[in-house]
């Protein structure tokens, strides 16, 4: 009688095959994890950014002042100095940086796996960056042009640049630059 030639794989060829796959999945993690955590940086900050140009557009749009604030909730600004859990868009119809109810909310934003820092000419502004009609923000004295920061972070060192800084120069100039901050998320500078 004949025998049929075997079909498939031996234990010790998928034993080799296993151990092949287990060597080529313990060098591609780290670089995996750090495509994650660059992807998270960039996604956040792109959502900044857009709040930011939308405060400003829609400041100009309507002819009245428009505020991007922190937000716990949101729906209302929150003056807490600490990371941003999220932020609201609003139309400041009776210009007192308070979301009232007859106020229109324009957009708003959650930071999941990201810490959002301000800068201290942010926090000095309770939180907000108010553009006025003419689309330019001011700083706390009201008459300069607003320079701030807020840093989008992830407190790891993979990758080397985990901060991308959120800035506002003045009053108007929005930019977004990347930044090593040594695997911590502190307070960025203005700008």
């Amino acid at each position: 009688m004949k025998t049929a030639p075997g079909r498939g794989l031996t234990l010790i060829e998928l034993m080799i095959a296993g151990a092949l796959l287990a060597i080529l999945l313990a060098i591609a993690a780290p670089d995996l994890r750090e495509a994650i955590q660059r992807n998270r940086l960039h996604g956040a900050a792109s959502d900044l950014i857009g709040a930011v140009q939308l405060a400003r557009t829609e400041a100009v749009r309507s002819g009245r002042r428009t505020v991007l604030c922190r937000s716990a909730d949101g729906s209302a600004c929150d003056t807490t100095a600490a990371s941003w859990p999220g932020w609201i868009v609003f139309v400041d119809l009776d210009e007192d940086n308070v979301r009232d109810t007859a106020e229109p909310l324009v957009a708003s934003g959650t930071f999941d796996v990201v810490s959002v820092m301000p800068s201290a000419n942010v926090t000095a502004l309770s939180q907000r960056i108010v553009f006025r009609g003419d689309g330019t923000a001011r700083a706390s004295d009201g008459r300069t042009l607003l320079t701030g920061t807020l840093a989008v972070c992830v407190a790891t060192t993979r990758p080397a640049l985990n901060v991308r800084d959120v800035s506002l120069a003045f009053g108007m100039r929005t930019s977004v630059r990347p930044r090593n901050g040594s695997g911590a998320c502190g307070t960025p500078p203005d700008a």
